[in-house]
């Protein structure tokens, strides 16, 4: 299986010291303890350097499911109005994760896609299950759709998008919104999804002990995330599992050549595509799941891909 993988990008994750962190078997035996580990790493790390052009605030808004509002991180170029939203869900497993340790990425992305980057910090599981986090993102794009102006967004043009399980929730959310027909949704961009409770895919036999994902993770991450509705899953809460995929926005989907998910990816493309729905698949060679953390030459090129993928969906005509 090493022999898939860029040897620059698993040399950064050897190096990495959150890959000191046992994933898997925290996953199974205490996922909460997952969070706790990665915080005490976030705060001996060096934080990225805000650059200048940039503005980076957290606001809150109300929530139409619990009492506690809900935080969006927001990443808005400066002196910049009425630029293509992004509404973005971070990876975790649906358990941990936050917005800030995409700082990164975004506080470059927002400035190069010329875009209001806006990071919901969404429930998590197994504390508050499915769906919760769902919840909190529709809200998000509710909100937005009314009041993005007051961030310096467009309200009539929100692409929807996230990585790993955050690519999840924001594809639930796309079904979730053309049945409501409250809003629109200008495209999603999906990052190495997570799209099926079945996990028998071939690469997810064939890669099922990959580095950064593996079959058994996929396993756990799902019956924490749905619990006692494992065996039936709700509406919405597994994309693959659609009997509709008509009438969604245009998908943008990005799986990696050594990830155990990449055919779930794959199949959603597929299953898009026969619905008449406009489809950019793209397989990144030797990349594992999450691979676009870890800095090395792969991930800059796929960055520098990231800048102009996103600038052909939010400025078309330029």
């Amino acid at each position: 299986m090493l022999e898939k993988i860029d040897p620059y990008l698993w040399e950064a994750i050897v190096n990495d010291p959150y890959h000191k962190i046992n994933y898997e078997n925290l996953l199974i035996h205490n996922p909460a303890e997952i969070r706790k580990e990665e915080m005490n790493i976030s705060l001996q790390t060096e934080p990225p350097l805000l650059p200048e052009l940039l503005s980076v605030e957290n606001i809150y808004i109300p929530s139409s499911d619990h009492s506690e509002n809900i935080r969006l991180r927001v990443y808005k170029p400066k002196g910049k109005e009425h630029l293509p939203v992004f509404l973005y869900f971070h990876g975790g497993a649906f358990i941990y994760g936050t917005p800030e340790q995409y700082d990164f990425l975004f506080f470059k992305l927002a400035i190069d896609s010329k875009a209001v980057i806006v990071s919901v910090d969404y429930r998590l599981a197994p504390e508050h299950p499915f769906p919760a986090g769902m919840k909190d993102g529709y809200d998000a794009l509710l909100w937005l759709s009314d009041f993005a102006d007051q961030i310096g967004g467009d309200k009539h043009f929100i692409m929807i998008g996230g990585s790993s399980a955050g690519a999840t929730i924001a594809a639930s959310i796309t079904h979730l919104t053309r049945d409501q027909g409250k809003t629109h949704i200008q495209h999603q961009y999906l990052l190495y999804p997570p799209m099926s409770t079945h996990l028998e895919t071939p690469s997810m036999h064939e890669l099922a002990n990959a580095p950064m994902q593996t079959r058994k993770a996929a396993e756990w991450m799902w019956k924490h995330y749905l619990q006692h509705n494992l065996t039936l899953p709700p509406l919405y809460s597994v994309p693959l599992l659609s009997k509709k995929f008509n009438d969604l926005p245009p998908a943008t989907l990005i799986v990696c050549e050594a990830d155990p998910l990449k055919d779930e990816g794959k199949e959603y493309a597929q299953h898009l595509k026969k619905a008449g729905v406009e489809v950019n698949l793209l397989e990144i060679k030797g990349a594992v799941h999450a691979f676009d953390f870890f800095p090395c030459p792969l991930s800059d090129a796929f960055y520098t891909k990231q800048v102009e993928l996103f600038n052909q969906i939010l400025y078309p005509e330029q």
